[in-house]
């Protein structure tokens, strides 16, 4: 890894972290797949939750999912792919400018020796050569800093969707939450017995 990359990495640690996973639709294919076998046989009585009152429930908080939270669904798991190009992108422009310092550095060696080898320039070529040295560097430096400049404005964008990203799953899991509690005082049929969510 380059110095730039570890500078990077480091100024931005987040980029090193998997983004949170969302589905809560497998969640609840999950949930129902576990209630089809909840039926218990006590004292030769069957007891558990009436399949067609949990599928309806089931389909309920579907269809009552909010918007934030399918969204969420949806964009976390394009978060991964989005920091890996962002950053394969910023790896490649630090690399890019690189090559390139280093292919005019070593023009610019060329040219300062081959200036020096003539004798009755000799003092000239001197200091020639180390004008365009100074301006190759010069050079170099510009492109380095200008690559850092945009990977960095890339990094920004990427971590203000990163923010955003997490405050719509933060709102839907807030509004998922009041829907919860709001039917939390609904009843539950059990078998032939009546109960009360907890």
């Amino acid at each position: 890894m380059s110095d730039e990359q570890k500078t990077v990495s480091s100024r931005y640690p987040f980029l090193n972290q998997k983004a949170p996973e969302v589905d809560i639709l497998k969640l609840l294919d999950k949930l129902e797949d576990v209630m089809e076998g909840a039926l218990v046989e006590i004292w030769g009585r069957a007891y558990g939750v009436k399949t067609e009152d949990f599928h309806m429930l089931i389909n309920k908080i579907r269809a009552s999912l909010p918007d934030e939270v399918r969204t969420a669904s949806r964009l976390a798991g394009d978060t991964d792919k989005i920091v890996n190009a962002a950053r394969e992108e910023a790896r490649l422009i630090v690399e890019q400018a690189k090559e390139e310092s280093e292919k005019i550095i070593e023009a610019a060696k060329a040219q300062a020796a081959q200036m020096v080898e003539a004798s009755e320039i000799n003092r000239l070529a001197a200091a020639q050569a180390k004008e365009i040295k100074a301006a190759a560097e010069a050079t170099a430096r510009h492109v380095r800093q200008g690559a850092d400049e945009y990977a960095r404005e890339v990094l920004a964008n990427l971590e203000n969707f990163t923010l955003k990203l997490m405050s719509t799953i933060q709102r839907g899991r807030e509004k998922l939450d009041q829907r919860i509690g709001n039917s939390s005082e609904e009843p539950i049929f059990l078998g032939n017995e009546r109960g009360r969510r907890r």
